[in-house]
């Protein structure tokens, strides 16, 4: 099959989404399948293909990320896609990207298959002073269904996203598909170990040291604030404790201040953004990852801190319960007492273990379910539906 991914942001840009989409695009090529991503890139003039990927000039959003967005209606970049001859075009964002891509299956008549990755609703705050939420998830609902009409499926990662596409009163057929992680790349014999030592001395981590940290965007959603007041009690009586907050994002500042305001300064570590192929030397030097967010949905992140051998302490979050195997991947907690015991225990069983490495190896085989040639497979059996009932010819692959 030939696959266009279209998509508002890919690598270089850091975001779930977009490791999502990397572990699919590697999984279809290696079942034989011809990928296009179509991205918009604000450092293109001309729209191209090259290396696989269509890049389309865009302008950039130095206030959202540094994403970028391009006009949503393009002649050149609807003859570049025709003559691609994509057999399904694959939607991953419901923004200028996105309504090129519904623009694009209409006027070509191509099969769209849309992937819904955020919870909205969560997003609501960034209306700023629209603040009645009904007209707001009103506006939201009728969003989702301009993408969920147009697709022959929907996919999602999440019980909690399916809910979410139920409650928008979704008709297209739904198909929850978990999110995977490329394990392979997060393994430990692929780590420089001089880059190790380096973050070592940089960060003045000793071997006795609990270190903990959460990788993403710094934003109200994320609910960050939560996890400084808990790991505030927590190193009340744990003065060796450090937690970097990878990412970066418009709660930053905020949120340095409340570690100043807290007296952190010495035990939270903002590092900014860190680049992807690097996120992996910071958790294999981590002995858990914490998330306070709600808003999650099957985390790619967590999956990657997984993947390292470092188990998951999350706010208990039982519609994304299914993403932890309790006890082993993930510890849930719903109050400070819980969270605090739950690291004590990690860091006592740490302290007890003759070979840290046997810990985090029993940890990281638990996401061989999850990998990325599971999921890639479960997808392409949702392009050939589509396919099928569409009457058109699977051109196959060498699966």
């Amino acid at each position: 099959m030939r696959i266009a991914i279209i998509t508002e942001c890919y690598l270089p840009e850091i975001n779930g989404a977009v490791y999502h989409i990397e572990a699919l695009r590697k999984g279809l090529i290696e079942l034989g399948h011809d990928v296009l991503i179509v991205k918009p890139d604000a450092n293109t003039k001309h729209h191209h293909i090259t290396d696989g990927i269509l890049y389309s000039p865009a302008v950039k959003l130095h206030n959202l990320y540094n994403y970028s967005v391009s006009y949503p209606h393009s002649r050149i970049r609807l003859r570049l896609l025709k003559e691609w001859k994509p057999d399904i075009i694959h939607i991953h964002h419901e923004f200028s990207q996105g309504l090129f891509a519904l623009y694009a299956g209409r006027k070509l008549n191509i099969p769209i298959v849309y992937t819904c990755h955020s919870m909205y609703y969560d997003y609501i705050h960034y209306f700023g002073a629209l603040q009645n939420f009904q007209a707001v998830k009103d506006f939201v609902d009728h969003g989702i269904l301009r993408y969920t009409n147009a697709a022959k499926a929907v996919i999602c990662a999440s019980t909690k996203l399916e809910d979410f596409l139920k409650q928008c009163k979704v008709t297209t057929p739904i198909y929850k598909i978990p999110n995977a992680c490329i394990t392979t790349d997060f393994a430990e014999e692929t780590l420089n170990q001089d880059v190790v030592h380096n973050l070592k001395i940089q960060y003045n981590i000793k071997p006795d040291d609990f270190i903990a940290c959460f990788c993403g965007r710094l934003a109200a959603e994320k609910n960050l604030s939560l996890t400084l007041e808990y790991w505030k009690n927590f190193t009340a009586d744990m003065s060796n404790a450090k937690l970097f907050i990878i990412g970066n994002g418009p709660a930053r500042a905020e949120l340095e201040q409340q570690a100043k305001d807290y007296g952190l300064t010495n035990s939270v570590i903002f590092t900014g953004a860190v680049l992807h192929e690097n996120i992996k030397y910071y958790y294999h030097l981590c002995d858990a990852y914490i998330m306070t967010s709600l808003s999650e949905n099957h985390s790619v992140s967590a999956l990657e801190a997984i993947a390292c051998g470092i188990p998951v302490v999350h706010l208990y979050d039982k519609e994304n319960e299914d993403q932890y195997i309790e006890g082993v991947t993930g510890f849930a907690f719903k109050d400070a007492g819980e969270f605090n015991k739950i690291l004590h225990d990690i860091y006592n069983r740490k302290q007890r273990a003759k070979d840290d490495k046997a810990l985090k190896e029993e940890i990281s085989a638990a996401t061989i379910k999850d990998n990325y040639q599971t999921m890639t497979k479960k997808i392409v059996d949702v392009y050939r539906q589509v396919l099928a009932e569409t009457g058109r010819t699977d051109t196959g692959s060498s699966e």
